[in-house]
């Protein structure tokens, strides 16, 4: 079981000495981030769900619980992301069957050709945004405790603003959504803005 680094509790005994009490983590139930610092919701061993409480990761040296707890979140996404590609293949192959079967009753090449390559490039399309989706939700950087350092460039997928941000001590950039930036990044996204303006200098004469 892992321990918090510092004591929660200090009760003063009559002789004037401290008496450090150290709580005793049981489990690891969520995580979050707070001005840039990473928490998570500890389940303490021997107390209810009531007295669960959110404590920073440098305060905590359970690391066997962090890395579970990480790893399970991970492996979450993954399934996540791959239940989406299996329905958009299912949508996809429906799709086709249908424009198959269209062909056969027509009997006409040209119309039903050109129907099919239509559907099959709106599925493409689809299957192209579905993918930008999927990498921003797999490739959150500040979900998983990243430090940002530049914002490289920005793209458009799904309707949404993208950022391609470079980490700290990583090799790859990585798509993340604008509000995301903006949430935990905002002078970087400020200097990103700053960097491509274009000033034009006003002619009084």
């Amino acid at each position: 079981m892992g321990r918090t680094k510092e004591p929660k509790n200090t009760n003063g005994n009559s002789d004037g000495s401290d008496t450090e009490e150290e709580y005793v983590v049981e489990k690891i139930v969520d995580r979050r981030e707070r001005k840039g610092k990473v928490e998570y919701l500890l389940k303490w061993k021997g107390y209810d769900s009531s007295s669960n409480s959110w404590e920073p990761r440098e305060n905590l040296d359970c690391p066997e619980l962090i890395k579970a707890f990480e790893q399970s979140r991970t492996d979450a996404n993954k399934k996540e992301a791959s239940k989406k590609r299996t329905t958009g293949k299912k949508k996809r192959t429906a799709g086709d069957s249908d424009e198959g079967d269209g062909t056969d009753d027509d009997g006409g090449r040209d119309g039903d050709g050109a129907s099919t390559k239509s559907g099959k490039t709106r599925a493409n399309d689809e299957d192209a945004r579905s993918a930008d989706t999927e990498q921003v939700e797999e490739l959150n950087g500040f979900e998983k405790g990243y430090i940002p350092e530049k914002i490289l460039g920005a793209t458009e997928g799904d309707k949404e603003l993208l950022f391609l941000i470079q980490w700290k001590d990583k090799d790859r950039a990585q798509l993340v959504k604008s509000t995301d930036a903006r949430k935990h990044c905002p002078q970087l996204v400020i200097d990103f803005y700053e960097e491509r303006l274009i000033w034009q200098s006003v002619d009084n004469a």
